[in-house]
């Protein structure tokens, strides 16, 4: 659905303006990026607020987006996939109960798979100066979380460190 959307949005700004930069494709994927994102905080959002924990869910959302930058790692192949699964994720790691030691695990156990792993991409589309820093900006993430202390956070960490793990299938980025 969010690739169908994307499609036919690039398509019509072609339309619009033939000679604009960029192809419909690099445009298609542009938007979808974008569509994906909102998509995955408005259902966030919206199963958060059902399972009354609309805040946690965002700061699953969100700790998890900030390590995704930096440490890549797997891709659904649809965009709606990821956004619906995604979102059911964020608003249900709140409803997990972590103790003190349970956070520092789990925290220990994504710091260690960042170093191991990160970053995982397998195409560099966006080159940057900040390249051979990424395993060590994404290890700094997951450390300030033995700071913070949290259970969400801790949860969210190593859902992404999970998809930092090689595998058959999906997209790597």
């Amino acid at each position: 659905m969010l690739e169908r959307l994307s499609r036919r949005i690039a398509n019509e700004l072609k339309k619009a303006d033939p000679d604009g930069p960029g192809s419909a494709e690099v445009l298609t994927y542009a938007i979808g990026v974008k569509l994906n994102w909102y998509s995955g905080l408005i259902l966030t959002m919206l199963f958060g607020w059902i399972l009354g924990n609309f805040l946690d869910a965002l700061i699953a959302f969100f700790s998890f987006v900030a390590l995704r930058k930096f440490s890549g790692g797997f891709h659904f192949r649809s965009l709606t996939f990821c956004a619906v699964f995604s979102a059911t994720l964020f608003a249900c790691i709140p409803l997990i109960h972590l103790g003190h030691d349970g956070v520092l695990l789990l925290t220990s156990i994504t710091a260690l798979v960042v170093l191991w792993v990160a970053p995982n991409k397998s195409v560099d589309l966006n080159p940057s100066k900040l390249d051979p820093y990424l395993k060590w900006i994404s290890l700094a993430i997951v450390l300030v979380n033995f700071i913070i202390q949290s259970p969400v956070i801790a949860l969210s960490f190593t859902a992404q460190a999970i998809l930092l793990l090689p595998r058959k299938g999906g997209e790597q980025q």
